[in-house]
């Protein structure tokens, strides 16, 4: 995934807040297993991952295509 790990923690909180909304109409179990995925991939990379590196890509230094 694209993601860095705190991008992660943090699409996993706001979608955790959006299954408590009362009149959510994105409840059910796409919503739950979105998040347990993320919540999985949370914690193995806290497992496996022993260098803290970033692995996010950085669009921005990356030059133009040759032609």
């Amino acid at each position: 995934m694209l993601l860095s790990k705190q991008q992660k923690k943090l699409i996993v909180e706001i979608l955790m807040k959006e299954r408590r909304r009362l009149f959510s109409r994105h409840k059910g179990e796409l919503l739950d297993r979105t998040i347990a995925d993320l919540l999985q991939t949370v914690r193995n990379e806290d497992i496996n991952i022993t260098d803290p590196r970033d692995s996010s890509i950085d669009w921005g230094s990356r030059g133009r295509p040759k032609r």
